[in-house]
């Protein structure tokens, strides 16, 4: 197959042109480069030699700087080798290690817990949204002298009768609207039923009152 043929047949205009009609700053004027395989590898191996391995004779040479020569102790005589270098360039002003920020210790939760409630119950947002039977027990306790723990006990317990308390008012009112809609629907149930009862009568009314009529004609034709 001829490709300059086909192209041609389709307007280009030849070697050295784009693919544009006009303009050969639109598109590829020149044609694609391609590597030409002129080495023994086979296709699909990387194209970079691995020959000199340079992190290998780094660590060569800092093992072979090791001195052993004295018992127990070991020393290295080699202090500008490759590795060093590295070394040296990482304790720099931009080293990684200078990109971390030092936190504290984690502490635990359960003190936290108990001084963030103990600073909730003596706050003044707690006196001000507490209940007057809570503001009571608090004043009665400091003016005792107890303890936090025994006061906070009172305070418990304050808050345990103002809740039985409100619990009770709240079953009394649900009671009292219960027995306010039974009233509502036995008046509604006998308003149904004298309404159905007058109903009816009027009905029994019109029959009479038709069958009057019926009689009056039947007269009235004799």
């Amino acid at each position: 197959m001829n490709a300059s043929a086909l192209l041609t047949a389709q307007g280009w205009r030849g070697k050295g042109h784009s693919l544009h009609k006009t303009d050969d700053a639109v598109g590829l004027a020149k044609p694609l480069l391609l590597n030409r395989k002129n080495n023994t590898k086979g296709i699909g191996a990387t194209q970079h030699f691995t020959s000199d391995q340079w992190w290998m004779n780094a660590f060569d040479e800092q093992l072979q700087g090791l001195d052993t020569s004295k018992k127990g102790k070991v020393v290295q005589t080699i202090t500008t080798g490759k590795l060093n270098a590295i070394e040296k360039g990482s304790l720099g002003k931009y080293s990684l290690y200078t990109t971390f920020v030092r936190g504290g210790f984690l502490e635990g939760t359960i003190e936290a817990m108990n001084k963030q409630k103990d600073e909730k119950d003596d706050g003044p947002t707690a006196e001000s949204g507490s209940t007057p039977v809570e503001k009571s027990a608090k004043k009665l306790a400091r003016s005792k002298g107890y303890k936090r723990s025994e006061a906070s006990k009172l305070e418990r317990q304050a808050r345990k009768d103002a809740r039985r308390v409100a619990g009770c008012k709240r079953r009394a009112e649900k009671a009292q609207l219960k027995r306010s809609l039974k009233k509502n629907k036995a008046k509604l149930r006998s308003d149904s039923r004298t309404d159905n009862a007058a109903a009816a009568d009027k009905r029994r009314r019109r029959a009479r009152k038709e069958e009057k009529r019926q009689q009056s004609k039947g007269v009235d034709g004799k």
